[in-house]
């Protein structure tokens, strides 16, 4: 596999570029605008996110023209925002994917079903399961961008395809996990966004280190809960692919979960803290889809619950942290 064409523009979109580019893949990058396309044709920098990455422009071509992209290359990559994923996909001409092979890198549910984003693309373009993979974690782009030592997961029902992806994304610091439970290591990829905002609310309320502990205990408890329910794990969750993406997320100071829920646990309306930051948190929407996905499964998940009633229903988060103290053991 020489060619992958990547729709999204983010910091995720721009390390995984990075490693494709390092390893020699032909990228053809979807960007919406244009500064950043002229930027990374010409520096090959995207001054949005990652700027201090300089990626090989010897295998990168940019565009904002969406369909001449997907035309490029047999293998899509969508890496952009769960909430945006059904508006962009409403755009794309499903014969454009005829044939073609789909990565998917979105951790959040999509579209009013609250869909998984592998169902989502097996739904609408009717791309069946060995065409497709997932990319996930243990992982922050900022951390890949600084060459840092890191273990990635790709999860597909194709073992031939997961073997034509290992070399893209293999590097001399990115170690590649090979999984083929699909859905069960999106549905963890979804949930750890959500602890991550719960832990961000937590440390914004100045709780300890001593809390923080119970709290992922109790997520990685929620989470096992949650994917028994679903029958769509294959593997015990305490491996690096579950369980290290959801601890990634609680703890690092790169996590924009984690950042989101500081932020209203130090009191800021949930508008307040869209409008200061300058990246999407996934764990905001996730927390919808996950919350109505536990209440049709009959499951009692106090940190789900806690993350709903504070960003949708609205109510005091130290009230409801209050309640949690009480929930989690």
């Amino acid at each position: 596999m020489t060619e992958i064409s990547v729709i999204g523009g983010g910091s995720w979109a721009t390390a995984l570029v990075k490693i494709l580019t390092e390893n020699k893949v032909r990228v053809f990058w979807y960007l919406r605008r244009q500064v950043q396309v002229e930027a990374l044709n010409d520096e090959g920098i995207n001054p949005d996110y990652l700027s201090f990455v300089k990626l090989d422009t010897n295998y990168l071509q940019a565009s904002t023209d969406l369909n001449l992209v997907l035309q490029q290359a047999s293998t899509i990559l969508f890496v952009v925002p769960s909430a945006h994923f059904p508006s962009l996909c409403s755009t794309i001409d499903p014969n454009l994917l005829q044939g073609k092979k789909i990565i998917t890198s979105i951790k959040g549910t999509v579209g009013e079903d609250n869909v998984l984003p592998s169902a989502f693309v097996a739904q609408h373009f009717g791309v069946e399961a060995y065409r497709q993979a997932v990319l996930a974690g243990p992982c922050h782009a900022e951390e890949i961008g600084m060459g840092k030592k890191t273990y990635m997961t790709i999860c597909s029902a194709n073992d031939s395809f997961l073997q034509q992806l290992r070399p893209c994304f293999s590097s001399r610091y990115l170690a590649i996990n090979l999984h083929t439970d699909l859905c069960g290591i999106e549905y963890a990829a979804i949930y750890k966004n959500v602890v991550g905002l719960v832990c961000g609310m937590a440390k914004g309320l100045n709780y300890g280190d001593n809390f923080m502990a119970v709290l992922v205990s109790n997520a990685i408890y929620e989470l096992q809960l949650l994917l028994e329910a679903l029958h769509v794990s294959e593997n015990r969750i305490a491996c690096s692919s579950y369980l290290g993406d959801l601890l990634v997320t609680a703890y690092s100071p790169h996590s924009r979960n984690r950042s989101f829920g500081e932020l209203i646990g130090r009191g800021y309306s949930v508008e307040q803290t869209q409008n200061a930051m300058s990246m999407v948190a996934e764990g905001y929407a996730a927390t919808q889809g996950l919350y109505q996905t536990a209440k049709d499964l009959g499951l009692n998940m106090p940190i789900i619950n806690t993350a709903y009633r504070v960003l949708y229903n609205h109510m005091a988060v130290t009230s409801e942290f209050k309640l949690l103290e009480r929930n989690i053991i």
